[in-house]
């Protein structure tokens, strides 16, 4: 994500992670993958809430979301979507999803995005 950070932090996109686990090391993290971009925890329950996930439903990590200027969700991907799972394109699609979003401006609120998963 740093190299996506790199290439279109000046056309205004911003790259945050937030780990759902209490114990997790950011330090280590950051350290480990070079990441130039915020990175800290966030209340599982609360990420859950923000992404209306069903708790009746089992998601597989990560989550990957996609905001707009205004903070509505434009698209949003869980580790089970194959966004993820093919980690050979995944660069490829991730880059495409921030342009298409980063060419919309200030996108008015949509009813969901591309992919909700629950």
């Amino acid at each position: 994500m740093s190299g996506i950070e790199n290439d279109f932090g000046p056309k205004g996109l911003r790259v945050m992670e937030a780990a759902m686990d209490e114990g997790a090391n950011i330090p280590e993290f950051v350290q480990r993958f070079h990441a130039n971009f915020p990175v800290g925890t966030i209340d599982r329950f609360v990420a859950g809430a923000y992404m209306q996930l069903s708790p009746m439903v089992r998601s597989s990590v990560p989550f990957m979301l996609f905001v707009d200027r205004k903070g509505v969700i434009q698209a949003q991907y869980t580790g089970g979507d194959d966004f993820l799972v093919d980690e050979a394109n995944q660069d490829q699609k991730i880059r495409a999803e921030v342009k298409e979003l980063l060419g919309k401006g200030a996108a008015k609120p949509s009813s969901g995005g591309r992919k909700r998963s629950q």
